[in-house]
C-alpha cells in the first residue's frame, strides 16, 4: 500500500524550492475560473465632477465598462431606467444604447474604458452580460478594488510611462475578471469545474487510505493516468499523487496528536504498510518524525 514517493518529491521540489512550516507557507496558484481570454483596451478615461451632468444617448461595437466613482444619478437603456450609485459598475454590451445623467444638482464622477477582441464562450463578440442582464453592478466590498485599478489604468494611459501598454492591458483583464467574480457569486455555473476532476477527487477522499497505486483510481474511474494528471494540475495545482500523500499525512497527524496508537497503527491507518516509509515520507513533509509531532502537538 505504500506509493511510489520518488516520483512525488521530483514534482514537488519542481513547485516548491522549500517546505512549508509552521511560521512559512507557499500558496500555489491553480485553475479556479471558467475563462481564459485576451482583451484590447481601445481607451481610458474619466469624467471628473461635473454638476448635473448628462450625455445623449449612444452605442458602441465594443464593450464599454464605466465605474461610478463618485455621485447617483440614472442610466437610460433601451429596456429602461436603472438608479445608479457611487460604487456601481455599468456594462455596456455591443450595440446597447445609454446614456447616464446625475441626480439634479449633484455631481457625477466616473472612470470609462472600452474594449474590443473580447471573446468569453457562450457569450457574443465584446460582450460579459447575457443578453437582457441588468448593467448595473453593486461592487459591494469589491469596491476599493475597482476604483483602485481604474485610477492605476487611467494614470497609465495618461502619463505613458515605459511598458504602459502592457500593465493597461493586465488592468483591463484584472477588471474584466472582478466583474465575472462578482457575477459568479450570483451564479455559481461561472465556475464549471471539471466533472470528471470532482467525482476523482472525492473517490481518493473516501479511499486514500486503501489505495495501492494510482492506477486504482484510474480503473475506478475510467480515465488514463495522463488525463488523471491533468485534471488535477489544472484544478488543483497539484499531481493526484501529492493529493493522496496530503490526505495521508493529515489523517497520520490527527491520530498522533489526538490518540495513543502506535506509530506502527498510525502508519497503517493512513494507508502505509511499511512503518520505515511512513516514517520517512512523514519527516520529509512535515519536517518532524512522528514521535517529534506527536510530543510536540500532542494535546
Amino acid at each position: 500500500m505504500d506509493f511510489p514517493f520518488r516520483l512525488c518529491y521530483t514534482v514537488r521540489m519542481k513547485n516548491m524550492h522549500r517546505d512549508n512550516s509552521d511560521v512559512r507557507q507557499h500558496y500555489t496558484i491553480h485553475k479556479n475560473s471558467a475563462e481564459s481570454f485576451r482583451a484590447k483596451l481601445l481607451y481610458a478615461g474619466e469624467l471628473k465632477n461635473s454638476l448635473n451632468w448628462t450625455e445623449q444617448k449612444h452605442s458602441h461595437t465594443f464593450l464599454e465598462i464605466v465605474f461610478v466613482k463618485s455621485g447617483t444619478g440614472t442610466l437610460f437603456t433601451s429596456d429602461g431606467q436603472f438608479p445608479v450609485h457611487t460604487g456601481d459598475v455599468l456594462v455596456y454590451n455591443p450595440g446597447i444604447e445609454h446614456s447616464e445623467s446625475a441626480a439634479k444638482g449633484e455631481e457625477l464622477a466616473l472612470y470609462f474604458c472600452g474594449i474590443d477582441c473580447l471573446n468569453i464562450k457562450d457569450l457574443p463578440k465584446n460582450s460579459i452580460l447575457a443578453p437582457g442582464a441588468c448593467p448595473v453592478i453593486d461592487t459591494g466590498d469589491l469596491r476599493g478594488e475597482f476604483e483602485q485599478y481604474f485610477c492605476l489604468l487611467i494614470r497609465e494611459t495618461q502619463n505613458k510611462p515605459d511598458y504602459y501598454d502592457e500593465i493597461s492591458a493586465s488592468l483591463v483583464k484584472i477588471i474584466v475578471n472582478l466583474i465575472l467574480r462578482l457575477l459568479a457569486r450570483s451564479d455559481r455555473d461561472y465556475f464549471k469545474t471539471n466533472d470528471s476532476y470532482l467525482s476523482a477527487r472525492k473517490y481518493i477522499d473516501e479511499h486514500f487510505d486503501q489505495l495501492g497505486c494510482i492506477e486504482d483510481v484510474c480503473k475506478t474511474m475510467f480515465i488514463s493516468r495522463y488525463y488523471l494528471s491533468h485534471l488535477f494540475k489544472e484544478y488543483s495545482g497539484i499531481s493526484p499523487i501529492r493529493y493522496i500523500i496530503s490526505k495521508r499525512i493529515e489523517k497520520a497527524k490527527t491520530l498522533l496528536a489526538g490518540s495513543s496508537l502506535s506509530v506502527q497503527e498510525i502508519a497503517l491507518r493512513s494507508g502505509y504498510g511499511e512503518v520505515g516509509s511512513f516514517i520517512k515520507i512523514f519527516k520529509k513533509f512535515v519536517n518532524l518524525t512522528p514521535g517529534e509531532y506527536r510530543k510536540k502537538y500532542r494535546a
